[in-house]
């Protein structure tokens, strides 16, 4: 696999991913540009024998992540900044049009726990399937399940209020 390739593939999934996990464009951008550049640094470390290549490259994202608000000691996100997940057909136009779900959106998403922003993130950013999640996570594939459905329905009940 060679790099350009690799991130013409993956970009916009991990992008979308950190997006969803840090609620902030610009951190989500940082930590994009760290991701894929240990990607192509570490290219040639990945064995195919120990994990899937998206499993390694989905735990460069989570760890970067991590590491990114350990060095910044960041807390929380401002919900000012939230939630314009990379999209092509977001037109400034579209967003008029869908700021006001954006915004309920937003403030449904700050109000899960970790734990389920990252079940949220893995299925919807990067769009796993539970299994994949479970294996990622270090949970198990039912866990998953109950966790996604519990958080789908404290959105609802967010965005209906």
């Amino acid at each position: 696999m060679d790099f350009e390739s690799i991130f013409d593939q993956y970009f916009n999934k991990i992008y979308k991913f950190i997006r969803i996990k840090t609620l902030n464009s610009m951190y989500s951008e940082d930590i994009a540009s760290i991701v894929f550049e240990k990607v192509n640094r570490n290219i040639e470390s990945f064995d195919p024998n120990k994990s899937s290549f998206e499993t390694w490259l989905y735990t460069i994202a989570r760890n970067e992540i991590s590491s990114f608000y350990r060095k910044k000691e960041v807390a929380t996100v401002g919900l000012d900044h939230a939630y314009n997940i990379y999209d092509e057909a977001n037109t400034p136009d579209r967003q008029i049009e869908d700021s006001s779900y954006s915004s309920d959106l937003q403030d449904a998403l700050a109000s899960l726990n970790e734990n389920e922003r990252t079940i949220i993130a893995y299925k919807y950013g990067l769009d796993l399937k539970n299994t994949e999640i479970a294996d990622l996570m270090g949970i198990s594939n039912s866990n998953v399940g109950v966790v996604l459905f519990r958080s789908l329905k404290k959105l609802k009940k967010k965005m209906e209020v």
